[in-house]
């Protein structure tokens, strides 16, 4: 059974040239999940901003990281309820989950992954095998290595300046969670394994 999103919980109807010259990271916030790399990608492209949702678990880490050239280009929010989530993310480009690849990471379904998807937002993610499966499945982002922060900001860069195909990606992965990856689905086999478990 998987965590995927509750429908419509962070749809959004916002229009693709409202939005701002930004990218988002919701969750947690910590060094196997990439932050630094993505703050110093934030640091080699001009008037990109970074959304950055969550709270830091290691305060070495942000010390650390505000110390980048990229942290100027960074808007943190810190901990948000869902609806201001949904707000930021309504504003935003692309969702980043660039984690790093370490042995629970690399099989793992982020949850993030598909609430960016579920917001019609590109997402750019980490190039495992099994997330690189499914983002280009489904036509639905761009995946890089997180180790390296120049493809990370140039992935950044080519949805800014590709408005038309990061529309397409967005609603591409907004399809993909209406269809197969949302709590829907998810619930009937949940509800069909008590079945079996009553009989």
């Amino acid at each position: 059974i998987n965590n995927y999103p509750i429908l419509g919980e962070l749809a959004n109807n916002s229009l693709w040239t409202e939005k701002e010259d930004e990218v988002c990271y919701v969750g947690g916030i910590t060094k196997i999940r990439g932050i630094k790399e993505v703050i110093e990608a934030m640091g080699k492209k001009k008037n990109i901003k970074l959304n950055l949702v969550g709270t830091f678990n290691e305060e070495n880490v942000k010390k650390e990281v505000e110390r980048y050239s990229g942290w100027k280009n960074v808007n943190e929010y810190g901990l948000l309820e869902r609806k201001e989530v949904s707000d930021i993310m309504s504003k935003s480009k692309a969702g980043i989950v660039t984690f790093l690849p370490l042995p629970n990471h690399i099989d793992a379904q982020p949850n993030k992954m598909f609430e960016y998807m579920s917001a019609g937002l590109p997402i750019i993610t980490s190039n495992f095998p099994f997330w690189k499966e499914i983002v280009m499945g489904n036509n639905c982002g761009i995946c890089i290595n997180p180790l390296d922060s120049t493809e990370i900001a140039d992935a950044i860069e080519y949805v800014i300046n590709n408005p038309d195909k990061a529309e397409k990606m967005g609603r591409n992965g907004e399809q993909a969670v209406l269809k197969k990856y949302n709590w829907d689905v998810e619930e009937n086999k949940l509800f069909k394994v008590y079945d079996e478990l009553t009989k």
